[in-house]
């Protein structure tokens, strides 16, 4: 019995090890740049898109006047992450064939909504993944003078 005891206590000690490096590692793979959609996370094309497949789509059922200024639709989702907003648009709209668009087609409707809420393009595109998504925070665009 004692015998036994001395192999697995090596092994629980490895086991262990291994799990707190694993963490470390998955943590540290996971954490990503925290950002918000005031640094420019989607791109120009996006919202050239994205109002195409806005007008196309979007503009059955809801005016553009609902994303724009103060008391919009986006002031009601500030501090929450975009993944949040994707998740949710992704699943419920449109309203009668919800999921019907391609996860691309909701982003640049996103970038679209983002960019006449008076956010800046940038670069990149925005991501469609829930991982990149999760790392950007809602927040409204910085007015002059603030």
């Amino acid at each position: 019995m004692q015998r036994l005891v001395r192999r697995a206590k090596p092994l629980v000690v490895s086991v262990g090890a291994a799990l707190l490096a694993a963490g470390a590692l998955s943590s540290a793979l996971g954490q990503g740049e925290r950002r918000s959609v005031r640094d420019g996370v989607f791109s120009a094309e996006q919202v050239a898109r994205g109002e195409r497949t806005f007008d196309r789509v979007c503009l059955d059922c809801h005016e553009i006047e609902e994303f724009t200024g103060r008391g919009a639709y986006l002031d009601d989702v500030e501090g929450r992450t975009v993944w949040q907003v994707f998740d949710y648009i992704w699943a419920e709209m449109p309203e009668d064939r919800p999921s019907s668009l391609e996860p691309e087609e909701y982003a640049d409707v996103l970038s679209y909504l983002f960019s006449v809420y008076g956010l800046p393009a940038g670069p990149e595109p925005l991501p469609t993944t829930r991982a990149e998504l999760r790392r950007i925070t809602i927040e409204p665009p910085e007015l002059p003078g603030s």
